[in-house]
């Protein structure tokens, strides 16, 4: 195939605030791109978190509209191939016999299933063990359990349960008993046989209401007539299965050796290293995604984890702000002796897990000298997920290649660099969109995902750490550890 080919994929990223979508070509060249906000969370108070899948597929086709006006203004639209989307971990959708959602979906970092992963963690011990993680209340498993005993009338009438991503594959193809197996980790899917396993009949209703699983990049459908009514995509489009949001930005940030990293930081940081075997974290602190690999009959694997922590506390603290006056306020105050914490909301999954965590900054600051102080509260966490990552899967220091919204602040990144050690790269395009642009490409033009990755993605600036600035940041991740070790939360 010739590098100008003008074969067109789609990537669709369903995030917490808002949908993005764009069109790249074959040499990873973004054709035109799109963005569309969502409707307010349906629910949002303590440990609940619930959005309307309604608002998903509203905004889905709004940003499909905007993008085909720009390919057909570029005379490009009869070159898409495929579709392919991604969506958050572990958010659940209760859907009834004829696909429509019974109940406001279950987010990702919604907290009340605590009790109901301690009953998965009993029923599934040795399989746990065997994988290397253990059940939380963020994993859309421990949701559904949920639902099953707070609310049965609704588990009695679902037919389905679906994950985020899946929902918004099957509006476009029609086809709603279909997932991929990286969203179906965080519903106990069998990632080493590839199934699901035995031990889910003991709890009765949850396997028969799983929907099958296929290797992400695989076609699932064409796009449905009413599909292309409603969102202005052509009729017939391939639509490939896709992967969770921070799998998807990993295929977007360029990581190809074993032992580096991709750390994607939008609302939260999910982290995700590249191993070719399996990693098990003695606490189940980590878990590992699997993809096709880059040989026929291997696998390579995606420890990591996500922490609630990101880049959410902008828009809490600093709503309306400039980010660059605010990142060139901040440069000259980095390092800061003010020790942050930046978690919005209570509880956290990782590096460490507490749902009573709260944040902090010590001492207090406001304005730049906060903003700053949350800047480096962020880096300082990533640094303690990445000494937690190498002691788990025997690593040492690999690079960071970074994606997702935070992304884009040299600041930030720079400050990033110093605080973990780390080298850090940013793609031309950090966005899990163009991940999942990327896994349609697999799907459909080139013969395998590390072939699409290698040829799509590009590296735009690279950061590496100050040695001048070392001796500070170390003595501020001491700091910090102290200060999460006084909370008991280390």
């Amino acid at each position: 195939m010739s590098e100008t080919a003008p074969e067109l994929v789609i990537g669709i990223d369903i995030g917490t605030g808002g949908v993005r979508a764009l069109a790249a070509d074959a040499s990873g060249n973004i054709v035109a791109q799109a963005q569309q906000p969502l409707e307010a969370p349906t629910r949002r108070e303590g440990p609940v978190h619930e959005q309307d899948a309604d608002s998903w597929w509203a905004a889905t086709c709004a940003v499909c509209h905007i993008l085909m006006a720009e390919l057909n203004r570029r005379g490009r639209s009869h070159h898409l191939r495929a579709v392919c989307v991604d969506g958050t971990s572990g958010t659940l959708l209760c859907l009834d016999a004829q696909h429509r959602p019974l109940r406001p979906a279950i987010m990702y970092n919604d907290g009340r299933a605590t009790a109901e992963a301690t009953r998965l963690n009993e029923l599934a011990g040795d399989f746990c063990s065997r994988m290397g993680y253990s059940f939380a209340a963020s994993f859309a498993l421990a949701k559904a359990l949920w639902v099953k005993h707070n609310e049965p009338e609704v588990f009695a009438r679902t037919a389905r349960f679906l994950h985020q991503g899946d929902y918004l594959a099957a509006r476009l193809c029609g086809r709603f008993d279909t997932s991929d197996y990286s969203n179906a980790l965080k519903s106990g899917y069998d990632l080493l046989d590839d199934r699901w396993p035995d031990w889910l009949a003991r709890e009765d209703g949850l396997r028969e209401r799983l929907p099958d699983v296929v290797a992400p990049g695989t076609p699932i459908g064409q796009l449905a007539p009413s599909a292309a009514e409603d969102t202005a995509l052509p009729a017939g489009l391939a639509v490939v299965a896709g992967v969770t949001d921070g799998t998807a930005g990993f295929l977007a940030s360029g990581v190809r050796r074993p032992g580096d990293y991709n750390t994607t930081l939008g609302t939260t940081l999910v982290f995700k290293g590249l191993a070719t075997a399996l990693c098990r974290h003695p606490r189940g602190l980590i878990y590992c995604h699997k993809l096709p690999g880059a040989s026929p009959g291997s696998a390579m694997w995606l420890p990591g984890a996500a922490s609630n922590t990101g880049a959410e506390w902008i828009a809490r603290h600093f709503p309306g702000a400039d980010p660059a006056a605010l990142d060139a306020a901040a440069a000259s105050r980095l390092p800061t002796h003010h020790i942050a914490y930046p978690l919005v909301a209570a509880g956290e999954r990782f590096p460490f897990l507490c749902p009573d965590a709260r944040g902090f900054c010590v001492p207090p600051a406001q304005g730049a000298a906060l903003y700053a102080a949350q800047l480096q509260g962020t880096a300082l966490l990533e640094r303690l997920a990445y000494d937690l990552l190498d002691q788990t899967c025997s690593a040492s220091g690999g690079a960071v290649y970074a994606t997702g919204g935070g992304s884009r602040s040299d600041v930030w990144m720079q400050c990033r660099a110093d605080a973990t050690a780390r080298s850090f790269h940013r793609p031309a395009c950090a966005e899990a969109a163009f991940g999942a642009a990327v896994l349609a490409a697999a799907g459909c033009i080139f013969p395998n995902l590390w072939e699409a990755m290698a040829r799509m993605v590009r590296i735009e600036r690279s950061f590496a750490p100050n040695p001048g600035r070392a001796g500070a940041f170390d003595a501020a991740y001491e700091q910090f550890k102290h200060e999460l070790h006084q909370r008991g939360y280390l």
